[in-house]
C-alpha cells in the first residue's frame, strides 16, 4: 500500500482525545497505524496500557520511535515495525489507533472487518470510516476523533 499519508504529528495537546474515547488498561495491546514517532504508543503505555505496536513504512521514524521506547525503558512493552499497514497483523489488538486519509480508512475497513475482534475498539483522529457508524465523538483542539466498537454497525451509505 502506498504512503496515504505524511508524517503530520498529533501535537501534544491533542493526544488524550484517543484515550477520553478508549481508555487503556493493563490487559490493553495498542496498535498505531502509521506510528511515527511512537508518541501516541509511549502515551498509551504512560495512561496503563500492557503493551504496544506501532507500524510505520518510514525506517527513519521506525528507529527513531525504537531509540525512544529504550531510553525510555519501555522497549519490553512497545514495537515498532516498519511495514505495511494492510500487511500487518493486527488480530492480537484491543485498540487500534489511526490518521489516516479516507482512502486509506477505505482500504483498511475489510481488513478490520476481517482481523479485529470483537469488542475491539478503533479511534480515527480527524477522519471516520465511510460506511461505519460510530460509537462516539470526541472534538479536541479543533480535531474530531471517532470511535468504532468492532463489530461496527453498518449505515446505509446513502446516509454515510
Amino acid at each position: 500500500m502506498p504512503s496515504f499519508i505524511e508524517f503530520i504529528p498529533t501535537p501534544p495537546e491533542d493526544i488524550d482525545g484517543f484515550f477520553e474515547l478508549a481508555p487503556v488498561c493493563s490487559s490493553d495491546i495498542v496498535y498505531d497505524l502509521g506510528s511515527g514517532d511512537g508518541r501516541l504508543l509511549f502515551r498509551a503505555i504512560e495512561k496503563g496500557a500492557g503493551r504496544a505496536v506501532g507500524i510505520d513504512l518510514n525506517a527513519e521514524l521506525i528507529r527513531t520511535a525504537t531509540e525512544t521506547a529504550r531510553s525510555k525503558g519501555v522497549q519490553e512493552r512497545v514495537t515498532f515495525k516498519q511495514d505495511d499497514v494492510i500487511k500487518a497483523n493486527l488480530e492480537d489488538a484491543t485498540l487500534v489507533l489511526c490518521y489516516l486519509f479516507p482512502v486509506a480508512s477505505a482500504a483498511l475497513k475489510p481488513k478490520f472487518e476481517a482481523e479485529l475482534k470483537p469488542g475491539t475498539r478503533v479511534v480515527m483522529e480527524s477522519f471516520y470510516i465511510h460506511g461505519w457508524q460510530e460509537a462516539a465523538t470526541i472534538s479536541k483542539g479543533g480535531k474530531t476523533f471517532y470511535l468504532y466498537v468492532m463489530p461496527p454497525e453498518i449505515i446505509n451509505d446513502i446516509q454515510a
